[in-house]
């Protein structure tokens, strides 16, 4: 069976750190040829599993070769349906023109280039879209096109929420979205949100966590009179910092006594203004220390909770998935505080930390923090923090759940074409 996984960059760097824990048991199927092709290619690349190729088949381009395709949208009725979406929705602006047209030729451009490595190395059984983005609509034309057979995608936070794109518009996925064979959904929360947003089938959506390797050794507590936190982000106007600052701030001024210390773990286009701010706003509180790791490898996340105390994992952001840096710092038994955003619900609860409201402000964390450190049964917090991975989120049998399901979605006897709702049809790019 030949398998296509489709990437934004993996196994190129940065992101994608999650499928690192996914593609072994991929690996781990030697009856699968299975190839990763990212649509980008620029940064360092990182190794993968014996029997995993990867194919640069898909990779954008620049220049000319880009306007082109920009060119073969502007006609299309596929530009043109998407149009007529974002005047019904009251989002028609020349931003969201401008988007829509650089979504649609994205998706032309990946769409050949999928064709174009099927007709050189055979037909593809299934194409296996990480992100519910253009890859998986580039999929499903190529799929109408006879170069594929089946497809399925999974869909995280960025490629679901309106709401964290610019202008509340998610380009395409109300065109695409009853096309899929199969779509893997994080949370019962993401699929009914699939449903009652974009009118996903719901027959089509099967709800698959991810998961993470349980921590061979557990995170250990701060010495008594110190306080270690941590968070793990991106460092984007969406994870909220601001608030977690202001939180450790407030949490300072109140315990003078306590010894603080926070460490934050990511990079991202606002390290910078991030860290001026901590500077500003906590650097004349002595018995508080920041420190900001930036980028890390994946591996490098895990080894800070086994080589550095940590006394609990905060979370301020304004729309999850289910986040795997949660599931990172619960399996090595650190308490949480997030807010209830997306599937967050479906890890933290007040046996292992604090599940805040969804807008929390610095006062609501800073009291979370308090709960979490100074309140009796903080050991008890740690243990049951790995309990809920070990229940739900524990990598070796999600993953291996999850390949099981795209197995058999591939494996199902095609339907006949009425009862699936056909890819929208576009006039093909002559001579590419």
């Amino acid at each position: 069976m030949k398998v296509a996984i489709l990437t934004n960059a993996y196994p190129y760097l940065p992101g994608e750190q999650f499928i690192e824990d996914e593609i072994g048991y991929w690996a781990a199927r030697p009856e699968f040829e299975v190839t990763v092709l990212p649509a980008l290619a620029s940064g360092p690349a990182r190794a993968v599993p014996a029997g995993i190729e990867v194919s640069l088949d898909m990779a954008g381009t620049v220049g000319p070769g880009r306007l082109w395709y920009v060119l073969v949208a502007l006609p299309s009725a596929l530009f043109r349906r998407e149009l007529g979406q974002l005047w019904r929705s009251r989002k028609l602006r020349a931003a969201t023109v401008g988007r829509a047209l650089l979504h649609v030729s994205k998706v032309l451009e990946q769409a050949a280039r999928l064709r174009r490595h099927a007709r050189i190395h055979g037909r593809i059984d299934v194409a296996y879209c990480y992100w519910n983005e253009t890859q998986a609509c580039a999929a499903i034309l190529a799929r109408e096109a006879g170069a594929v057979r089946k497809v399925v995608s999974r869909v995280h936070g960025f490629d679901l929420y309106e709401a964290r794109r610019p202008h509340g518009y998610m380009p395409l996925k109300r065109q695409f979205i009853a096309a899929f064979d199969a779509i893997f959904a994080l949370s019962a929360e993401a699929s009914a949100y699939l449903q009652r947003t974009y009118g996903a089938p719901p027959e089509r959506i099967r709800i698959s966590p991810l998961g993470v390797p349980l921590a061979g050794t557990l995170a250990r507590p701060g010495e008594s009179g110190s306080l270690h936190i941590v968070s793990v982000s991106y460092c984007l106007p969406v994870k909220r910092l601001d608030r977690i600052i202001d939180a450790l701030g407030l949490l300072a001024r109140r315990h003078p006594d306590t010894r603080i210390s926070w460490t934050h773990l990511g990079g991202g286009p606002l390290l910078q203004e991030t860290m001026a701010l901590a500077t500003r706003k906590l650097a004349s509180l002595g018995n508080l220390a920041c420190r900001f790791a930036g980028e890390l490898p994946h591996a490098a996340v895990a080894a800070h909770y086994r080589e550095a105390p940590v006394d609990m994992l905060v979370n301020a952001s304004e729309s999850e998935g289910v986040p795997v840096s949660i599931m990172e710092a619960m399996s090595a038994g650190v308490p949480v505080i997030a807010p209830d955003v997306g599937g967050v619900a479906s890890l933290v609860s007040a046996r292992c930390g604090v599940l805040l409201g969804a807008q929390p402000d610095g006062q609501a964390i800073a009291a979370a923090m308090e709960q979490v450190a100074f309140a009796p049964g903080h050991e008890r917090l740690r243990r049951q923090a790995r309990q809920v991975i070990e229940a739900g989120f524990d990598a070796a049998r999600n993953y291996r759940d999850f390949v099981a399901g795209v197995v058999a979605a591939a494996a199902a006897d095609d339907e006949p074409a009425r009862s699936r709702q056909p890819a929208p049809r576009i006039r093909q790019a002559a001579g590419r």
